[in-house]
């Protein structure tokens, strides 16, 4: 791994890590009951289906996720978690919804179960924040990553968050 980072940062301290996400998959079940043309009604559920895109933030100051959560969602590329922990920072579109039944007149909805995350895919960047200075990785390809035509696999950039997180 070169050097560089961590020769032009020495000395200074690692506050936070943002992680952008451009697809995390999001399916939110609806509990409701279904009308029907003759005017019968039958509880089911629905199904939204959204895509989002937003960033979590890591650091260890108090109330974040910490660092440390963000070396293991790095190592086990599941951030469903911290998804669910950051959905204020998420926005997207829904793509469809699903239902139970068919050839219904309406659906009245009800509680939601909650959302569920397909989050199991690499962020597109990751950003470290040292005071007001950034510096940004791109994703690449699959564990790959690159800052300034240098390319790191994401061992190379743990390794860079344990040396600044020391």
């Amino acid at each position: 791994m070169p050097l560089d980072i961590k020769e032009n940062f020495k000395g200074k301290k690692l506050n936070k890590i943002s992680a952008y996400f451009k697809r995390i998959g999001e399916k939110e079940t609806m509990n409701g009951t279904y009308i029907f043309e003759d005017g019968t009604s039958e509880e089911g559920c629905s199904y939204n289906n959204n895509y989002l895109s937003g960033t979590i933030n890591f650091s260890n100051d108090e109330d974040h996720i910490s660092i440390s959560e963000f070396i293991e969602g790095l190592k086990d590329v599941n951030w469903a978690s911290q998804v669910a922990s950051s959905i204020d920072n998420f926005e997207g579109e829904g793509s469809s919804i699903d239902y139970d039944k068919e050839d219904f007149e309406s659906f009245e909805e009800g509680d939601s179960d909650g959302c569920d995350y397909d989050a199991s895919t690499d962020p597109t960047s990751i950003s470290f924040y040292f005071g007001d200075e950034k510096i940004e990785f791109n994703l690449i390809d699959e564990n790959l990553y690159e800052f300034k035509d240098v390319k790191y696999s994401k061992d190379d950039i743990i390794e860079l968050v344990k040396h600044f997180n020391k």
